[in-house]
This record gives C-alpha cells, sequence and structure tokens, in this order.
C-alpha cells in the first residue's frame, strides 16, 4: 500500500470496529432488565456475557471481518477521518452487504465445532485457535487437549465457541445457549439499537395503558400482547424473543399467568412454544419463585 493508503485502511479498521461495537454492544445493554429475575437469563441479557463478547469482537471477530477482500475493498478513497462514519452507515444501509456477510462467516467460523485429522491436530491454525480461546477464557479454560481419535470416527472434534459458552454458563450465571444461538450473535449487526429501544418503548407505554390506567384512558384488553408479538417478529430473530424477556422481568404485569397465556396463543402445542420461543418458555418455568440475587 502507499502511505496515504495505507493510512485510510488504519482509520477505516477504527470506524469499523468502532461502529460493529457501538452498535451491537448497545443492542446487548438495551436487552438487559434492571429488576432482579426470578432464575436465570439467557446468555445475552447478562453483562458478564456482554463483556466477553467485546472481547471476542475483539479478537476472534473483526480481524476475520477485516480481512475480508470485499471489505477491504469499501476503504476506497473515502476520507475516513472526517466523512467515514457517515459513508460507513450508508453502506450498512444495504442488508446484504460485505460487512454483514463478512461479520456471519467470522461468527460461523468461530461458533461450530469442528473435525481435524491426527496428522492436522499439530498445525499452526490450530495452535492459533487455541491461543485465541486462551486469550479469550485464560488459561484454566483453554481448549482442552483433544482425545485420540477413535479408528472409525478419523479425527478429532474441536471445542467451538458454542461448547465454550456452555462451559462457564452455570460459574457466570446464565441459561446455557442453544446450538443456533448464533443467530443471535449475527442477528444482532443488523438491527440498529434505536429499533429495539422503539420496541421497548412501545411495551412500556402499552403496558401502562392496558393495566395501569382506569376508566375512558384505559386500553383494551390485549394491546400489550400484540405490541409484544409485533416486537417480536420485527426484530432480528430471537432479538425479539429476548426483550420479551426482559418485559418479564421489568414489566409488574407481565407475570406468570400472562407469559403462559403469550406462549400458549404464539403455539399450537407446547413442544412447538418451546422451539419457537425456548428462551421465554425456560424463564417462564422459573417466574414465579423468589428473586435472585445478582452474582
Amino acid at each position: 500500500m502507499a502511505g496515504n493508503e495505507e493510512e485510510r485502511f488504519e482509520q477505516f479498521s477504527v470506524v469499523l470496529q468502532t461502529e460493529l461495537l457501538e452498535r451491537t454492544k448497545k443492542t446487548l445493554e438495551l436487552l438487559q432488565p434492571e429488576q432482579k429475575p426470578c432464575g436465570m437469563l439467557p446468555f445475552a441479557l447478562v453483562q458478564s456475557f456482554v463483556d466477553l463478547y467485546v472481547e471476542i469482537v475483539k479478537i476472534g471477530i473483526f480481524p476475520v471481518v477485516l480481512g475480508r477482500r470485499p471489505v477491504r475493498a469499501i476503504v476506497g478513497d473515502v476520507d475516513w477521518a472526517r466523512e467515514g462514519r457517515e459513508y460507513l452507515l450508508s453502506v450498512l444501509d444495504d442488508r446484504s452487504n460485505a460487512v454483514f456477510s463478512s461479520w456471519d462467516y467470522a461468527w460461523d467460523g468461530l461458533w461450530n465445532e469442528r473435525r481435524v485429522s491426527a496428522a492436522d491436530s499439530h498445525h499452526e491454525p490450530e495452535k492459533e485457535k487455541k491461543g485465541f480461546f486462551g486469550a479469550l477464557f485464560g488459561g484454566r479454560s483453554k481448549t482442552p487437549k483433544p482425545a485420540e481419535p477413535k479408528p472409525d470416527e478419523g479425527g478429532e472434534v474441536m471445542a467451538g465457541l458454542h461448547t465454550m459458552f456452555n462451559q462457564l454458563a452455570e460459574k457466570r450465571g446464565y441459561l446455557p445457549l442453544f446450538p443456533d444461538d448464533v443467530k443471535i450473535l449475527k442477528g444482532l449487526v443488523r438491527v440498529k439499537p434505536g429499533r429495539v429501544w422503539d420496541s421497548w418503548k412501545q411495551m412500556n407505554q402499552y403496558h401502562h395503558q392496558e393495566f395501569l390506567l382506569t376508566g375512558n384512558d384505559q386500553a383494551k384488553p390485549g394491546v400489550l400482547s400484540e405490541c409484544m408479538q409485533k416486537c417480536q417478529f420485527n426484530l432480528p430473530e430471537r432479538i425479539g424473543e429476548l426483550l420479551l424477556v426482559r418485559a418479564a422481568v421489568d414489566l409488574e404485569h407481565v407475570d406468570k399467568q400472562f407469559v403462559g397465556k403469550y406462549i400458549r396463543q404464539s403455539a399450537r402445542s407446547q413442544q412447538e412454544a418451546e422451539r419457537g420461543l425456548p428462551y421465554l418458555s425456560a424463564y417462564w418455568k422459573q417466574m414465579g419463585h423468589v428473586a435472585l440475587a445478582e452474582g
């Protein structure tokens, strides 16, 4: 790179990392309840996970995104120090842009467990991955040394982020993650925090109108449920559901009976409800217990 091209690339790198971290971290923070929960919360609603998430993006996600050729092509001749964020936001408004697809690629690569042959188990890429997990989880939580492969398996299974998060779930006090929860982490970058805030504000408004007002000012029964359903489906997959869990913690009249009815109305069977609303269903089962102290 020429001097000015290299400088533009460095400026682009700073603008891109700042934007990715700020918008996704803000979304996670907006999902966090203010009141004490009556049970364990989904991982995304726990502050200790958010802190870990920031490190994951910095160490494991952002370098992969930045290294993708379509992302590097965005640098162009933009004056990133002066107008970079405005230009980047215009790029991100295209929901099929290179940053989003590279973000997905990076999460998929770290999330999934992968099979590695015995011969490949000593290669440098694996050492780098062990180093990555070691940087995230500390010396005591590094990827365990793989067992020797069985003759019929032909390889060793190396743990991905899904396994690592679940090893920390009990220790840090959040619910274990589902195998497809990478959808949540990939969906974060596609939602502007303002959309989450607007959805939460609407839930509060309809909660107030349906349950706290009286007479002609009181809203008809069911408006809060309708609002919650709209938010659930308008936000990226599972993000809306996580906001419903926050409502179950923070909104007084979104109690166990209310949540149970909402879940039943959202599916034809309990099994279908637990598949479609797994975290809300898990939290509903804990409701009515004494509030947990903060960890």
